[in-house]
């Protein structure tokens, strides 16, 4: 493992496969994250690509806030909706897409530099951008439907 106060923030998680063979626990801090290890048992819970995807997208939201508090923009709501392809030999993943959903009331190029940025500040999508399968993204303005929390 490199020296932290060399490359700068590290992370750590612990995983641990439950005794009944279908499920993880990884414990993150104070947190847990329940996923399913047993390959097309979608009851066991989410697997490692969807978390994966989940990592992507968490990460965009949180580079989206970031850069639109430092920009003084007003995003009321944003979500991303992932997806992801995979190859079964080797299995690897092998591309995925996302569209970023925002609702701001800014024009469609502040809002486009805002995406712009929070994608070049994304640590997930800049360290998968480095790897062997494309990533290719889309923004949008949400739309705001009955209900919805925003």
């Amino acid at each position: 493992m490199t020296d932290a106060a060399a490359t700068g923030q590290q992370y750590r998680a612990h995983v641990e496969r439950s005794s009944d063979a279908r499920h993880a626990r990884a414990t993150i801090r104070q947190f847990t994250l329940d996923t399913g290890v047993r390959r097309g048992d979608a009851a066991a819970g989410p697997n490692a690509v969807e978390t994966l995807l989940t990592a992507l997208g968490t990460c965009l939201l949180t580079s989206l806030a970031m850069v639109a508090d430092a920009s003084k923009l007003d995003v009321r709501a944003a979500s991303v909706d992932l997806t992801a392809s995979r190859q079964d030999r080797p299995p690897r993943v092998t591309g995925v897409e996302y569209v970023l959903r925002v609702d701001c009331p800014a024009a469609d190029e502040r809002v486009a530099h805002l995406i712009d940025l929070a994608e070049r500040n994304s640590t997930v999508l800049g360290s998968l951008r480095g790897g062997s399968f494309p990533i290719t993204g889309r923004w949008e303005r949400a739309r705001a439907t009955a209900g919805e929390i925003g």
